[in-house]
């Protein structure tokens, strides 16, 4: 059994595993970083609606009641099926009782009946199962957050349909009239009318989750990236884009890269074109070009950070140098020559040349009132 507010104590506890999940591209490199709520796509906007109607209405339900536990209708259409699949049953095995002919066809048809009806039980059975765990684990994922903002919202709606989580009217209360209650089908199979359309729970497809592994996959190359101070060649930017497209191989993979992740690289604008996409009769030449788009703003964003690393170790080298400029003592200006030249002076006699911005970047260590 599961108690709603079970649930909500651990949506309550997963949050530390989301959070985990939204920082994942915080700490890339700077200009590959976007805003991640503003100009929200359609069809984020409409599961982020859909997610606060969930939540709302778990927040309201009654503590005490099995979550999982089935409604009057279900109830009836499930004992509906067993009389008649038992029915079935004893039908077949009072007419195996009058034949003696255990290889006839007829014979055979009988016990096909029988095996038929037990294996439609033990269908239904797992099916029943899977539909309360399903249930449980779609509260838990609106509550942490965990179901990628790209999930087709059709594909949403009629989880909420077939889980009781329906709310038009946005009054934060279960709208049950327009629950789709199952029926069990031929063979033990649950079914859901969602929308005036029959909805078969066993092959449906599951909601498409945010991909926090492919998410922190990218976060570490980065930091390696940027702690090996190295710039990045043209055979490793190669590699990294191999790579990338072999990642997005999956388009669930993608989806919830341009959906779940625009702090990683900027990715609204890919999200909108891929709403837009719907309509397009070559739909999918543009999700091959947002993928050929998205895969160039991480690469670039991986060159971005190494360069980032690479200037960073070269900056200490520098200011750990005998030669620094800030350990200069003195400058020296040749004007004899045109344009003039301008050195540093340190306190071994060596001069450096310099350009007149660093000279006069030090001129105030040597000429107070400069």
């Amino acid at each position: 059994m599961a108690n709603n507010q079970l649930i909500l104590g651990a949506g309550r506890a997963a949050k530390k595993f989301v959070d985990v999940g939204a920082e994942v591209g915080k700490n890339l490199g700077a200009a590959a970083l976007g805003g991640a709520l503003g100009g929200l796509s359609k069809t984020a906007l409409k599961n982020k609606e859909y997610q606060g109607k969930v939540n709302t209405l778990m927040s309201r339900m009654k503590t005490d009641i099995d979550f999982t536990s089935f409604s009057p209708k279900e109830t009836a259409s499930m004992r509906s099926f067993l009389v008649g699949e038992r029915g079935r049953y004893a039908g077949a095995a009072k007419a195996l009782a009058k034949m003696t002919d255990t290889t006839s066809p007829e014979y055979m048809a009988q016990v096909d009946v029988m095996n038929g009806v037990n294996n439609s039980f033990t269908n239904l059975a797992a099916q029943l199962k899977s539909y309360k765990e399903g249930k449980v684990n779609f509260a838990k994922d609106m509550l942490d957050g965990t179901i990628s903002a790209g999930n087709p919202t059709e594909n949403t709606r009629e989880a909420m349909s077939m889980y009781g989580f329906l709310d038009e009217d946005g009054d934060g209360v279960n709208d049950k009239p327009l629950d789709a209650a199952f029926n069990i089908q031929s063979g033990g199979n649950l079914g859901f009318d969602v929308d005036g359309r029959t909805v078969d729970y066993n092959t449906r497809k599951p909601a498409v989750m945010k991909d926090y592994v492919l998410s922190g996959k990218l976060l570490k190359g980065n930091e390696s990236a940027y702690t090996s101070q190295a710039r990045m060649s043209p055979v490793s930017q190669k590699m990294y884009r191999e790579e990338l497209e072999q990642d997005f191989e999956s388009r669930d993979a993608l989806m919830s890269m341009v959906y779940d992740f625009d702090s990683v690289v900027p990715t609204e604008d890919l999200a909108r074109r891929w709403d837009a996409s719907k309509k397009l009769e070559n739909s999918l030449d543009e999700i091959n070009s947002i993928k050929e788009t998205l895969i160039t703003r991480l690469v670039d964003a991986r060159i971005e950070v190494s360069n980032k690393g690479y200037n960073e170790k070269k900056g200490k080298e520098y200011n750990s140098s005998k030669y620094a400029d800030h350990k200069s003592v003195d400058y020296r200006l040749d004007d004899t020559v045109s344009p003039f030249k301008y050195y540093l002076v340190f306190s071994d006699g060596t001069e450096k040349l310099v350009g007149q911005k660093r000279r006069d970047a030090q001129l105030p260590r040597f000429v107070p009132e400069y």
